[in-house]
């Protein structure tokens, strides 16, 4: 039998993206940041995200210039229009919370910086398939399943598609302070 991957949707994943040094640098300006509640996340989290304003810097234009870098690299192997980054935000989330499920849907690419998780954290994915619930499945592959999760880790760079459903409300956090640096990209 020969198989044909149909439609598979790319996540991008670049481990020690940033250095331990870089990371703590990124978390304490973060934590000098003023942050406010966001629907995306439910309970008790915070984010800088804003739909009328930029939210305030925290990467350096060091870090920026490599994330765009990894998003021009992930266009090249998803074929996506080029794109540039158009927003950055913080995300805190403390013990309890979720990140509730959503798209990014003016954005080609978005993706995270994970500055301050643990081994209990993740991000969960949705199959983009409308009609993937209506299959009687016997068993689940990576063809049916209704969702997915990858583990994160700090320093670590996650790029997907902006049109991608992710999150998940029922996923509580289990600590305190995870922090996740979240952009968009737009047309260039």
């Amino acid at each position: 039998m020969n198989i044909v991957p149909l439609f598979s949707t790319p996540i991008a994943k670049f481990s020690n993206f940033i250095t331990s040094e870089e990371r703590v640098k990124l978390y304490q300006r973060i934590k000098k940041t003023k942050h406010h509640r966001f629907g995306a996340i439910g309970g008790d989290g915070f984010s800088t995200y804003s739909e009328t304003k930029k939210a305030p810097e925290v990467v350096d234009n060091n870090i920026k210039k490599r994330i765009q870098n990894a998003v021009d690299e992930y266009n090249k192997e998803y074929g996506a229009r080029p794109c540039k980054i158009s927003n950055m935000w913080s995300n805190i989330q403390n013990k309890g919370s979720t990140l509730n499920e959503h798209t990014h849907s003016s954005s080609i690419i978005s993706g995270g910086l994970y500055i301050k998780v643990d081994e209990t954290c993740k991000l969960t994915f949705h199959n983009p398939n409308p009609y993937v619930g209506v299959m009687e499945k016997l068993y689940d592959t990576h063809y049916n399943i209704d969702f997915y999760w990858i583990p994160v880790e700090n320093c670590q760079l996650v790029l997907f598609p902006g049109w991608l459903k992710h999150g998940k409300y029922t996923d509580k956090i289990e600590m305190d302070e995870r922090i996740v640096i979240g952009f968009d990209c737009l047309d260039k």
